[in-house]
């Protein structure tokens, strides 16, 4: 089966972005990944993603040496990877198996390899030095493998730069003016509290004794009752995030407030645009198809229609100019995203100067 997807976006001579390397990305949801390969490009670089005879997930270079055609955007052939132009087939070693042209000589060419390991349902990628990639830095998002949980996601590639999708989960704050109809005030009005743990950011917000929005309310059932809110983004470095969204009625505890946990996970195409994954989870109405629609609708309106316009625009307005020397006002909501930012700059760094 022939694979299909958007086009390659344009590419520049060498890599224009910035970016951590030997750390674990999401490439794509695992089920989304069946007979057919993937054309991706992460981090600048094109990659193919296809499973092989076993079924195992690989990722190679993207790029046929002889063409230099996507090879993503081609079939699987007796668990090889096929390009799409010459019928050129690639094993999950990078090494050509298959010349269907006289005489059927193999060309000398590898592909690159990129170690991927698929978990919790998610393919991860590593594109830095493979002899580094080690599969316990991913991070644990096992609810969502879980059966105890039923979730909703998606996967979408946004424009704009990545390190601004991770500010905007961090920033809870926005949602009061982006999504009225989720969370009403409470990011905006309730306690906010910031601190890294190791590489790890987390940014807290509480608020008690309020409203639910519509839909949350509705959501949950609870429309017209106050309730206590509990939110918190765990950010992994480079762009992994944990929401741990929870709400319950006015003096209950934290851990028994019902929980719905999300990930949002961005991952770097280019400079300009971003591969966003996303799920959100609960424990209750499993199995109810109406009403896991009706939640994936809120959701997908909620990222799609209102977080990636305004994120989408923001970024054209800064004129691909380097966040940091447009010397943007700090509230106190930014506390996140501040320290988010600082941590990859010094990840980054440390890992040029390990490499000089």
């Amino acid at each position: 089966m022939r694979g299909e997807g958007r086009p390659v976006p344009r590419l520049s001579e060498t890599p224009r972005g910035t970016y951590l390397r030997n750390c674990w990305y999401v490439a794509a949801w695992g089920s989304d990944l069946g007979v057919a390969p993937m054309a991706r490009v992460f981090l600048d670089e094109p990659v193919a993603l296809f499973r092989d005879e076993t079924g195992k997930a690989r990722a190679v270079g993207g790029r046929c040496p002889h063409r230099f055609a996507p090879l993503g955007n081609g079939s699987v052939v007796d668990g090889a990877l096929m390009c799409p132009y010459h019928g050129l087939r690639f094993d999950g070693t990078g090494r050509c198996v298959h010349n269907p042209h006289p005489g059927g000589q193999l060309p000398d060419g590898r592909l690159t390899v990129y170690p991927l390991e698929e978990r919790h349902g998610l393919l991860w990628i590593w594109m830095g030095d493979p002899a580094k990639a080690d599969a316990a830095r991913i991070p644990d998002f096992a609810w969502l493998a879980e059966p105890r949980w039923e979730a909703v996601r998606g996967a979408t590639v946004a424009e704009g730069h990545y390190e601004l999708y991770s500010d905007n989960i961090l920033d809870l704050s926005h949602a009061n003016f982006v999504h009225p109809a989720l969370v009403a005030s409470a990011f905006t009005e309730g306690e906010r509290r910031f601190w890294q743990d190791g590489e790890t950011v987390h940014a807290e917000y509480v608020r008690l004794d309020d409203y639910l929005s519509e839909g949350i309310g509705g959501m949950l059932g609870r429309i017209g009752r106050k309730q206590d809110f509990h939110g918190e983004v765990v950010w992994h470095a480079p762009a992994v995030l944990y929401f741990d969204f929870r709400a319950g009625d006015p003096g209950t505890p934290r851990e028994h407030c019902t929980l719905l946990p999300s990930i949002h996970a961005f991952t770097p195409e280019t400079p300009d645009t971003t591969h966003y994954f996303w799920a959100t989870a609960r424990d209750f109405a499993l199995g109810n198809a109406e009403f896991a629609a009706g939640m994936r609708a809120a959701l997908e309106y909620a990222f799609q229609e209102e977080d990636m316009p305004i994120i989408r625009d923001s970024y054209r307005l800064m004129r691909q100019q380097d966040f940091w020397d447009l010397r943007p006002l700090i509230l106190n909501g930014d506390g996140g995203g501040v320290r988010a930012r600082r941590m990859l700059q010094r990840l980054i760094e440390r890992e040029r100067q390990a490499e000089a």
